[in-house]
């Protein structure tokens, strides 16, 4: 938003938004650590057994959101059936 412009940023004028997207990918830039002071570059992105977003750094795993979002999440299903339909049956040798 420059200099002029008659529009609020968040389309409200309380600062509330109806709906949030974030957009992320492999090598993007994160901050980290307890005062979120170390950069990170994303390496990849994975699905938590209860259906949440990981993103795996240069520093290890870390939740991509501090809460649970309760659409991502799968249901009744457990964890061990969430795992056998992500990566298939396996076969023991």
């Amino acid at each position: 938003m420059g200099q002029g412009d008659d529009q609020p940023r968040s389309g409200g004028s309380n600062g509330m938004v109806k709906k949030f997207t974030v957009e992320i990918q492999a090598g993007d830039l994160v901050n980290v650590g307890r005062f979120r002071n170390v950069e990170t570059k994303i390496k990849s992105i994975e699905i938590d057994e209860n259906g949440q977003p990981v993103i795996i750094t240069s520093k290890g795993k870390k939740k991509l959101f501090s809460c649970r979002l309760i659409k991502l999440s799968p249901g009744a299903k457990t964890p061990k059936q969430i795992l056998i339909e992500k990566h298939g049956k396996r076969r023991r040798s």
